[in-house]
């Protein structure tokens, strides 16, 4: 992890709203139906309900987000620092240690690079292309609730 970029990249709290019960109940189960279910929703308590499933399989509660926005230069150069770190994050499972930082990471794949990425994951690992999913839907239901509100 480039500790300098972890250090500086805008994060957020968890959001302060009871997680729907039913929808965390089939993303803790790896329901992959759950994960359109709570872009559907679009609403805190689905936002809670996938920081909660992220939490819990990290193992860490106290854990922040990435908090999108904002416009910045994509570079390649910046691309493949990003590509290169999730793929050692994917490789140790700890995609989910710092979500703010995997987050971060992700944003700046790119639509192309992250569907790659994606169905590498999808072919390699299973339970670790969960977990970016549950990231992207995370990004994707912020950035949708901020809108909201």
């Amino acid at each position: 992890m480039d500790e300098n970029v972890a250090g500086s990249i805008k994060r957020r709290e968890r959001v302060k709203a009871d997680a729907d019960k039913s929808l965390l109940h089939a993303l803790k189960c790896g329901d992959q139906n759950a994960l359109a279910r709570a872009m559907a929703m679009r609403n805190e308590s689905a936002l809670a309900a996938v920081e909660e499933t992220i939490a819990l399989y990290s193992g860490n509660q106290g854990i922040t987000f990435y908090q999108p926005g904002g416009m910045f230069l994509q570079s390649e150069l910046q691309r493949d620092r990003a590509l290169e770190e999730l793929e050692k994050m994917a490789l140790s499972n700890e995609l989910l240690q710092d979500p703010a930082y995997s987050q971060y990471c992700i944003s700046r794949l790119g639509r192309e690079v992250g569907n790659i990425f994606l169905q590498e994951l999808y072919r390699t690992n299973a339970q670790v292309c969960y977990g970016y999913q549950l990231l992207g839907i995370h990004m994707q239901l912020v950035i949708l609730i901020d809108k909201l509100i």
